[in-house]
């Protein structure tokens, strides 16, 4: 299991786990379809801050903060 952050650009992965988050940034998540189990695709991860994730047809920018509260 590793952080998010350290996932390769063009990675598909399987979210374990995401805890620590802010509840507004939980709902947020789970709005778009995205909690324990589900299926993402590491778009881009520039290493420096910002990571664009694909789930289904949506894509989303997650700051780094974020992303390390999620485990894959």
């Amino acid at each position: 299991m590793q952080m998010l952050t350290d996932v390769p650009s063009n990675t598909v992965c399987t979210v374990k786990w995401m805890l620590g988050l802010p509840e507004e940034t939980d709902q947020e998540l789970r709005d778009w379809e995205i909690c324990q189990g589900s299926e993402i695709r590491v778009i881009q991860n520039n290493g420096g801050g910002l990571l664009i994730i694909g789930a289904g047809p949506r894509r989303i920018a997650l700051g780094a903060d974020t992303a390390n509260h999620i485990r894959v």
